[in-house]
């Protein structure tokens, strides 16, 4: 339906509705169609923008207007009926038939101006609200396929599957992640690229807030860190370096946290440095937990900041588990903060017997006392040391 109002009436005597076609005139409703019983059908093939029936109209009863309204096209019309009624049984019939509304006669002509056109204006209400969910519908479908997009484009940025095997044979480990955000995008990010034969460098980073702004910003970082002037085998420049070039670029109030490491499986080592970010934690062979420091300003926050390299024993049958701040910073039923002792606690929990890639047997157990609705995006990134010997490059 479209175009200006117009208004179909079903009426037993067609050249007696001329007082109807004056009230409706005077409404400002030009298209008036005025048809019998025989022509009540054709008038309403195409939906009107109110049908106003004669109770006169041979036939006509709960019957007929039961089956107007099974017409898909007349479903939600606003249906009048005007005449005279038996008793309340009657109107009662009427009304669940599918009449909108029943207009008694006698009836002035004022008290039909009236209801007519409230009814009518309704109507361009109800059409102006259907017209408005509509575009709402064509607007959410839209957004949702670009964000769908958009995030689709976001997880390519992660190393994918092929990668993450090339790495475990090339440096005789074994590594498992989870990346999941809070919303549709997130503004976590981690990564991994070999440096030699013997190292390879680690990261993973955290930007404040979530969404799409945040999720731009782990574009702009994986821009960053493809340059190949970054001095990737040394922690702490990389951080300075990045700081450098962050600053400049992220809107105010807007910083990232970010863990940098060098794996040596040669030297058996970890060494790393930290921009606000959590310390990571190395699991030893004998059970063993160790907590790093972390230290350093987030990036983003102010130029010419510095930051410090710190150095773990990272020996085979050893594991590295970084994360982000989500994993101890939620809070479960109780209110309290999960902490770096509950997520001690997880690793400890493991036990010797873990598989190679526990982080699906460990986030269960976490989600048994938190709630898996996120507030923050949530990373987490464990790598072990088997003792396999390094391939050395395909």
């Amino acid at each position: 339906m479209s175009g200006s109002p117009r208004v179909v009436i079903g009426h037993p005597r067609p050249s007696a509705a001329g007082p109807l076609r004056d009230v409706l005139g005077r409404l400002g409703i030009r298209h008036v169609t005025v048809v019998d019983r025989d022509g009540l059908a054709g008038a309403a093939a195409e939906a009107p923008h109110l049908l106003l029936l004669h109770a006169g109209l041979p036939g006509f009863g709960p019957g007929l207007l039961a089956g107007l309204r099974a017409e898909a096209h007349l479903c939600d019309v606003p249906i009048l009926v005007l005449g005279r009624f038996a008793g309340s049984h009657h109107r009662r019939a009427l009304m669940q038939a599918g009449a909108s509304d029943l207009l008694a006669r006698p009836l002035t002509l004022a008290e039909l101006s009236a209801r007519l056109s409230v009814h009518l204006e309704n109507r361009r209400l109800d059409r102006s609200l259907q017209e408005v969910i509509l575009s709402l519908r064509t607007y959410h479908h839209g957004a949702m396929q670009r964000m769908a997009l958009a995030r689709e484009m976001q997880l390519g940025l992660l190393p994918d599957a092929t990668a993450c095997r090339l790495l475990e044979s090339r440096y005789g480990i074994t590594l498992d992640s989870h990346f999941e955000s809070s919303s549709e995008l997130g503004g976590d990010l981690w990564g991994a690229r070999p440096l030699d034969d013997q190292r390879f460098g680690l990261f993973l980073c955290d930007f404040t807030g979530h969404g799409v702004a945040a999720a731009l910003n782990t574009f702009r970082l994986h821009a960053l860190l493809a340059r190949t002037d970054l001095p990737a085998d040394d922690p702490a420049e990389t951080l300075a370096a990045l700081n450098a070039l962050l600053v400049g670029l992220l809107p105010e109030a807007q910083f990232a946290a970010m863990i940098y490491a060098v794996v040596d499986v040669g030297a058996d080592r970890l060494v790393y440095a930290t921009a606000g970010a959590p310390r990571p934690l190395i699991r030893h062979a004998d059970s063993r937990l160790e907590v790093g420091p972390s230290c350093g300003l987030p990036l983003g926050v102010a130029s010419g900041a510095r930051y410090r390299n710190h150095c773990l024993d990272f020996p085979s049958g050893s594991t590295l588990l970084l994360f982000s701040d989500a994993l101890y910073e939620a809070r479960g039923w109780d209110g309290e903060m999960f902490g770096y002792g509950g997520v001690t606690d997880l690793v400890r929990c493991l036990g010797d017997g873990a598989p190679d890639r526990p982080l699906d047997r460990l986030l269960d157990r976490y989600f048994t006392t938190m709630p898996r609705l996120l507030a923050d995006d949530l990373t987490l990134v464990w790598i072990s040391r088997t003792g396999r010997s390094p391939s050395g490059p395909d």
